[in-house]
């Protein structure tokens, strides 16, 4: 309850603080920019507080908190927060960043060797898992009068991620992480990522170039393959070495500033090879796969991931605002546009239900397996915001696709509770 009072004194000063500074004519960008953060990052600690009350994940919540930013004209408050946060140079620079340290993030809780030990079941079920999302994604696009070009394959991009974070918390709190269709579900959407990210290379191109052709197409696949090679190829190399010698000092520091300058690194170095910066980052965190991290007298993988999560979980609740910010919820009135979600939104499930059962073998719940992989969650969400930043996303689509991300991410875990005890 004490807990609940303080953020609602804190939500209330942040909601009060703006308003007074703007009619001081406080128009300084520290202090609009300083103002914003508070708003953002209050309300979207309350709107996660809420949401995880009634067992909805904090992403939810952080959404929900920019969807009532973004849309405060429909209350009657003449407040643009969209538009404060599109002529930010430093929220335009932060959303950047926060998509640069979520992939290497991802990539960091990746593992290679997991994701080979996993088995036919769980590649045959991420392969299936990326397949039919995208070309039943595609089809539904195309239905629905969403260009079937370039847009309908981000649709379906978008829909073949999966949220390995969000299932991964749901079955670990029901102590099943250990079980044998939990094992497939988690392989499964680890290749997915790794499946999504290479499409996500070969699309980012095409968007960046603003050109379609075959040959353009292959050499754009064989470009990030060979990066994607290269890259882990050098980093298994060179990568332990370079942590022996970070590992002489004690200082935590070294360590945040380490992982943080290498997932710039990367995301540059993809820059230079033709490729989105997103790429760079996910390989950067592919890359200490398999590397034991020793800070101080800790030696431990998830020391890394400890240090950043300070930074990147401010940048990332920037990121994720921002992306609610941006949905016009004057959508929901138009009766095309709900259909669009809603038809997405089955897409989304059936596709990825389906897949569970091309697992072969006693012992595993097909069904629970294909609900694991529902949610969306992040991973989606980085696709809908990189096309809706190149103009590949109308505004009006770029609102119908948050919407189906933020009720897969609903649904799914809601599906899968009642599977558990079958695991």
């Amino acid at each position: 309850m004490k807990r609940g009072k303080r953020i609602g004194v804190l939500l209330v000063a942040a909601l009060l603080l703006p308003s007074l500074a703007w009619a001081n004519g406080a128009s300084e960008e520290f202090t609009r920019t300083s103002l914003a953060l508070i708003l953002m990052i209050t309300l979207a600690d309350a709107c996660g507080l809420l949401f995880e009350r009634f067992g909805m994940p904090n992403l939810v919540g952080e959404i929900s908190a920019g969807i009532l930013l973004g849309n405060l004209a429909l209350v009657g408050i003449d407040f643009n927060f969209s538009a404060l946060l599109r002529e930010s140079q430093f929220m335009t620079y932060s959303s950047e960043l926060a998509l640069v340290l979520l992939l290497f993030l991802v990539g960091l809780e990746s593992d290679m060797k997991d994701m080979l030990r996993v088995g036919s079941n769980a590649a045959a079920v991420a392969c299936a898992g990326v397949l039919l999302p995208v070309l039943l994604g595609l089809a539904a696009a195309y239905a629905m009068g969403i260009d079937g070009g370039l847009q309908g394959w981000f649709v379906g991009a978008m829909l073949a991620a999966t949220s390995v974070g969000i299932t991964a918390k749901l079955l670990e709190s029901h102590g099943v992480i250990k079980s044998n269709s939990a094992k497939v579900i988690l392989g499964a959407a680890v290749i997915d990522d790794v499946l999504g990210i290479m499409l996500l290379a070969v699309l980012a191109s095409i968007a960046t170039s603003g050109e379609f052709a075959y040959a353009d197409l292959f050499i754009i696949i064989v470009k990030a393959v060979l990066f994607f090679a290269g890259a882990l190829y050098i980093g298994q190399r060179l990568m332990p070495e370079m942590v022996q010698m970070l590992a002489l000092t004690k200082h935590a520091s070294i360590w945040t500033g380490f992982a943080f300058c290498l997932a710039l690194g990367f995301a540059q170095l993809a820059a230079f090879a033709g490729l989105a910066p997103l790429i760079g980052a996910f390989v950067a965190g592919l890359l200490l796969d398999d590397v034991d991290f020793r800070v101080g007298d800790t030696l431990q993988k998830h020391t890394l991931e400890e240090l950043i999560r300070p930074i990147s979980d401010i940048l990332i609740t920037i990121f994720f605002v921002g992306i609610g910010a941006l949905v016009q919820l004057e959508v929901l009135l138009d009766p095309v546009m709900l259909l669009t979600i809603v038809v997405l939104t089955l897409v989304a499930v059936v596709s990825k239900g389906a897949a569970g059962f091309l697992v072969r073998g006693p012992g595993f719940d097909r069904l629970g397996i294909g609900f694991g992989m529902v949610p969306r969650g992040e991973v989606g969400l980085v696709f809908a915001a990189f096309a809706f930043a190149q103009g590949v996303f109308r505004t009006e689509t770029y609102s119908a696709l948050v919407m189906v991300v933020l009720l897969s991410t609903v649904i799914g875990p809601a599906l899968l509770k009642p599977r558990l005890a079958r695991f």
